[in-house]
């Protein structure tokens, strides 16, 4: 919630976004007199793509294309989207809306909603759903299933989708788009890629549309089909932030600040770890197997749905027993937005790790004949492992497990990693598969590097941290830590 608030606190200041709290009551969509004067819409227009995974609505070849970037955590953006709704009404076929997710990175509420509206979705519920949500802003788990069944939908394909983050990837693309427009907040809608910053109220919003739909008819008169029409209007449209005035750009850069990346979000600098050169992998509260001041620390990131990961399960289970005395295996996780289901199996494994079972519930996990990384496979594992499935269940769906996976993806991302599995043998980056064989000779090879430094008369609990002292490398990513 704290997010929100300090979005509200500076988006409203002059860009009429986020003004209140999603608790608070606002006012209905026809003209509320409090709203500020709104900035003239530009003339400029943007490129906004639609894509298969749209859920538009409104007439199939409209006249005019509205795409909004908004929030269900945001009371402008409830009252826009009530507005569009009256449009809709208004124009029928001439008019064609397509809503995309602006969420508050870390802010997991807003996170959950967005999914939900494209869980329903892909029922074919996804304007109900959409409208519930903005009419009661609670989005916790109960609510989002009652709205599941009100709505006549298959509840625990919902309710699996929405815990396996099925499309949080899908979210995460809806904002990288926004922010490619220079769009942190919302509501920010573009009609026919003019863009249209903040809440309006009914009577603006017919001006432009109405200017919008003379232009639409120009360009048909001149031969444009009415089926080409929003292509051609891209056609003459350009790319980068949508152009701001002083006080408003001050606004956006201190938003871009303020608040974390998205972690599947990769910066521009982004600098892939070098295989080869050793970096300082932070190993605090990361499960491991092996004795802490083992001569060689193996440290693997993983993504549970990763074909590779699957094959690297054999030298995870095999290699501490060949290594008893002198090898140390740490596993942290990066699950890939390409996989829906590896940030939910992530945090399962975490909740076993709270009852002492993490290593064989990843064994269970990587060795599964038909992989299917659902909540029903994870409660079999856990009945399997005679885990407390009431406490399993609180820890999977708590913020404990999410916290420990994001933070997880963010050291990942300062590392430099993108893919998995990815392997850190006494912090040397070894990027891709390798069998157990072939770790098991870079294990050997350390072991000689650590027996000199022993020789030496380096205490054996100091030979690691002696080893990257002497030829570490900084992070590739150091300034990527929120």
């Amino acid at each position: 919630m704290r997010s929100t608030i300090l979005a509200s606190s500076l988006f409203g200041l002059t860009l009429t976004g986020c003004a209140a709290t999603p608790s608070e009551p606002h006012a209905d969509a026809h003209g509320d007199p409090q709203t500020p004067t709104a900035p003239p819409v530009s003339e400029r227009r943007h490129k906004v793509p639609l894509g298969p995974d749209d859920h538009p609505q409104g007439g199939a070849l409209p006249l005019v294309t509205v795409v909004v970037y908004s929030d269900y955590a945001c009371p402008p953006c409830a009252r826009t989207s009530k507005v569009l709704e009256h449009l809709l009404e208004d124009y029928g076929d001439d008019l064609r809306v397509v809503f995309r997710s602006l969420t508050v990175p870390g802010f997991a509420d807003g996170e959950r909603a967005a999914e939900a509206a494209l869980a329903a979705g892909a029922q074919g519920q996804f304007w109900a759903m959409h409208r519930r949500l903005f009419s009661e802003p609670r989005f916790d788990r109960v609510t989002l299933k009652a709205h599941a069944e009100a709505l006549g939908l298959d509840v625990p394909r919902f309710l699996d989708d929405l815990e396996l983050g099925a499309f949080s990837a899908l979210r995460a693309q809806h904002r990288r788009q926004a922010i490619s427009l220079g769009i942190y907040f919302g509501p920010v809608a573009l009609v026919n890629g003019r863009p249209v910053i903040g809440y309006r109220d009914e009577a603006a919003w017919h001006e432009l549309l109405d200017e919008e739909i003379l232009a639409a008819r120009t360009r048909m008169h001149a031969g444009t089909p009415r089926a080409d029409l929003y292509a051609t209007f891209q056609a003459d449209a350009g790319t980068g932030p949508i152009d701001l005035d002083d006080e408003q750009a001050e606004m956006r850069r201190q938003l871009a600040e303020r608040f974390p990346v998205d972690i599947n979000e990769l910066p521009a600098d982004f600098v892939r770890a070098e295989a080869g050169r050793r970096y300082p992998v932070d190993l605090l509260g990361a499960p491991s197997i092996g004795p802490a001041d083992a001569p060689v620390t193996l440290v693997v990131f993983v993504d549970f749905a990763c074909p590779h990961c699957r094959r690297a399960a054999e030298a995870l289970r095999l290699l501490p027993a060949r290594y008893p005395n002198d090898l140390r295996v740490v596993l942290r996780h990066l699950p890939l937005p390409a996989h829906r289901s590896a940030e939910g199996a992530a945090r399962a494994a975490i909740a076993a790790e709270a009852q002492g079972q993490f290593w064989p519930f990843c064994q269970r996990l990587l060795t599964l004949e038909r992989p299917s990384l659902g909540r029903d496979t994870f409660l079999a594992i856990a009945r399997d492992l005679g885990l407390d499935e009431a406490r399993f269940l609180a820890d999977l769906d708590g913020p404990g497990a999410a916290a420990r996976v994001r933070e997880d993806m963010l050291h990942a991302r300062r590392l430099g990693l993108d893919s998995t599995p990815a392997f850190f043998l006494n912090g040397r980056y070894i990027s891709g598969y390798r069998d157990i064989d072939a770790l098991a000779a870079d294990i050997d090879v350390e072991l000689s590097i650590t027996k000199k430094l022993q020789a030496e008369g380096i205490p054996r609990a100091e030979l690691i941290t002696t080893l990257l002292a002497r030829e570490g490398s900084p992070l590739p990513n150091p300034e990527a830590s929120n």
